[in-house]
């Protein structure tokens, strides 16, 4: 019989490899990095397996939902490249060599301390694959958070054409690249990005 997930110690056992992370919840662990936060989730598909997903959240905008969301998501995946899962006796035989394997497609992890060209690097590098703008609206600001506000322009126009690219049905509802553009212009406000990142922590009881 297959052993059924003990998802306590898969967050403990984790966090012993990760110990400059701390719980958010049973199954998802976080790190803040000024205003942004990364996270490792483990997702159960079944009562005897689960996966593992890298992710990003920006303090910066709230996204008026509960709980932390995985944005800028990287799961870990096999030799196959299909997303990778694990049952509770190769996560108890093999967490050291699962963890290297993490290091070695997310390699953001291996740093103590995440620069912003961390950040912005890996995040350009993210397959956008459900066309999320998201990712987009981070890039841009945390490069004006950081006072790289023509760095900041220059997202806008790259961030504008790959909307520009996108299918309408997926863009109409926030007026496609044009309504993006708006929508992060107004947040281009450091007072603002600074207020929503102390009600963010707050409502996430980070504190």
């Amino acid at each position: 019989m297959i052993e059924r997930l003990n998802k306590n110690k898969i967050t403990t056992d984790w966090l012993n490899f990760f110990p400059d992370f701390s719980k958010y919840k049973t199954m998802h662990i976080i790190k803040r990095n000024d205003c942004f936060l990364s996270g490792l989730q483990f997702e159960s598909l079944s009562s005897q397996r689960y996966r593992v997903c890298f992710h990003l959240y920006n303090l910066m905008v709230d996204l008026d939902v509960p709980t932390i969301p995985l944005i800028s998501a990287t799961y870990l995946l096999n030799k196959k490249g299909a997303i990778n899962s694990f049952s509770m006796q190769e996560h108890e035989n093999n967490l050291k060599t699962i963890v290297n394997e993490l290091y070695d497609q997310v390699p953001v992890l291996t740093r103590n301390q995440l620069m912003i060209s961390d950040l912005i690097a890996y995040m350009k590098g993210i397959k956008n694959t459900y066309y999320d703008k998201t990712t987009l609206t981070d890039i841009v600001l945390l490069n004006y958070y950081c006072g790289n506000e023509e760095q900041a322009e220059r997202e806008i126009e790259k961030g504008k054409k790959i909307i520009s690219d996108w299918s309408e049905r997926v863009t109409i509802h926030y007026g496609g690249a044009k309504g993006w553009e708006k929508e992060v212009r107004g947040l281009m406000n450091r007072d603002i990005l600074s207020a929503t990142m102390e009600k963010q922590l707050q409502k996430l009881k980070l504190h």
